[in-house]
């Protein structure tokens, strides 16, 4: 790889972080997730801009003014034109779906062009027409002669079948995103699910085991199991540190800066009715852990990050809740920039950075996860259907 710089933003409901950075060796296929990158960080910047559930995606120049105070924070003179930009939303869609191709008449090997076509063949199924994908997860590979092979290329078969997690955003959203970056002189070179970035920043020399990881934004929380360096397991929910700071303020009748000041304080809270508040709130994300794990191995270990998770106690009450070791997540490299709310804030950047630069860039056009591959894609999905209906009203009527 190139030792070009590489941007990366990560687009959250009430902030925006930049992190611009280079490998400092080419990486190698090799390279697994567990081990460290070497990366030469050159500058990181963070931003705030006011955002709310019902208006998320904000309007693109409130984005972009964000954006632009976020890049120039890093303080990089020379800005790579092209970003990788890791994205979550409250509205986020995660769906289950299975897909088989045929390969051959006789036993052939599997190579890297047959899994491309078994993912379009499982997004074409499932996603939505005002729907981007944001993320296709490979749970398991099967084929004649094996079964939930993670990396079936090389192996030998006459068919191939696979079964996905699709992480789905609205187009609206993704829209919103690419006029903010537009307005700055910006192209996104990949959308990537923001939780996949944390994931690789925040657990970050971890031992490879199962991991339950939580990621609490503002408007916004997203869980997964994650085993090996990879997500297993997703599922999001509209909720968030904005929420509880709402609730806060309803509850206690405060104005908005206070009951700010009194959500962090948590259960050091000398007021019975925040520390109440908090705990009814917590209830929506014990909900979600539990459904999350209904099924699988037992997990003993929980990573909680975001700046969410700096209400204080919160990774503490998580982890009782579920009887689970809990720690809060950052990512290792944060720790240059400043307090933790920083480094934290800065974690999926500067994941997504690293996620760009352990991968070499392909061919133009070959990535239908891209972003100029999702609407070739998107496209070809919206045709499909126009025939199939059209072959329909020929057969009925004619």
């Amino acid at each position: 790889m190139s030792s070009t710089p590489v941007l990366a933003i990560d687009v959250g409901s009430t902030k925006v972080a930049c992190v611009i950075g280079r490998p400092q060796a080419s990486p190698s296929f090799a390279l697994r997730a567990s081990e460290r990158l070497s990366l030469d960080i050159m500058g990181a910047g963070l931003a705030e801009y006011a955002g709310a559930a019902s208006g998320w995606p904000v309007d693109p120049p409130v984005l972009a003014r964000a954006l632009e105070q976020a890049l120039e924070a890093t303080r990089v003179a020379d800005i790579p034109s092209r970003a990788v930009v890791s994205l979550t939303h409250p509205h986020l869609s995660h769906t289950t779906t299975q897909a088989q191709i045929d390969l051959a008449d006789e036993p052939a090997t599997i190579r890297n062009r047959d899994l491309q076509r078994l993912s379009r063949q499982a997004v074409s199924h499932i996603l939505g027409v005002d729907r981007d994908v944001l993320q296709l997860i490979p749970l398991g590979y099967a084929g004649n002669g094996f079964e939930a092979a993670q990396d079936p290329r090389g192996l030998t078969a006459t068919r191939l079948s696979g079964s996905f997690q699709l992480v789905s955003i609205p187009t609206a959203v993704t829209r919103a995103v690419v006029q903010a970056l537009d307005a700055v002189g910006l192209e996104a070179e990949r959308f990537l699910y923001s939780l996949q970035a944390v994931a690789a920043a925040a657990l970050e020399g971890h031992e490879p085991q199962r991991i339950v990881l939580l990621d609490i934004g503002g408007w916004c929380t997203d869980l997964a199991v994650v085993e090996q360096g990879r997500l297993c397991a997703t599922r999001s929910l509209a909720w968030g540190a904005a929420t509880v700071v709402e609730a806060v303020a309803q509850t206690c009748r405060l104005t908005s800066s206070q009951a700010l000041a009194a959500t962090l304080e948590g259960a050091g809270s000398r007021k019975p009715h925040v520390r109440e508040t908090i705990e009814r709130q917590l209830d929506t994300v014990q909900a979600g852990l539990r459904e999350l794990l209904a099924e699988g191995p037992r997990i003993e270990r929980m990573v909680v990050t975001g700046r969410g998770a700096l209400i204080d106690g919160v990774v503490e009450r998580l982890g009782r809740l579920l009887e689970l070791k809990a720690v809060l997540g950052r990512s290792p490299r944060s720790q240059r920039f400043g307090d933790l709310a920083t480094q934290v804030g800065l974690t999926a950047a500067l994941g997504a950075l690293q996620v760009a630069c352990r991968t070499l860039p392909p061919p133009k056009g070959s990535d239908p996860f891209s972003l100029r591959g999702q609407t070739p894609l998107r496209f070809s999905n919206v045709i499909n259907r126009l025939l199939d209906g059209t072959k329909t009203l020929l057969t009925e009527y004619f």
